[in-house]
């Protein structure tokens, strides 16, 4: 009986952490909240995690941190990197994954030298 209770109570915190996580912890995102249905919130999952591997593979941007958010398919590139070849290529790399509708690059470029 306590093995059917915990397996029941664990069941019912992962049910919470999956509508938290699909519902964004509660918070909102612009004045409605979050109206994404789950197939697009996976699809965009998908689009910022091809992307972040594509930066990590790639020796331009490798070495910046640079912020992925997409939503609906847009992308919002954030960070601060030392050149514009940097930053191009953070866009011309986000522009080229499947999925993507367009991207807003918001990466500032400053020289650190």
């Amino acid at each position: 009986m306590a093995r059917f209770l915990a397996l029941l109570l664990a069941g019912l915190i992962l049910a919470g952490c999956s509508s938290l996580m699909m519902s964004g912890g509660g918070g909102t995102y612009g004045s409605g909240g979050d109206e994404r249905s789950a197939t697009q919130v996976a699809k965009d999952t998908a689009i910022t995690a091809e992307i972040e591997g594509r930066y990590m593979d790639d020796e331009t941007v490798s070495t910046f941190e640079i912020g992925v958010r997409t939503v609906n398919g847009q992308v919002t590139l954030t960070g601060t990197v030392a050149s514009y070849a940097a930053r191009n290529q953070a866009y011309r790399i986000a522009r080229q994954v499947d999925g993507v509708g367009a991207v807003i690059n918001q990466i500032r470029v400053e020289d650190r030298t």
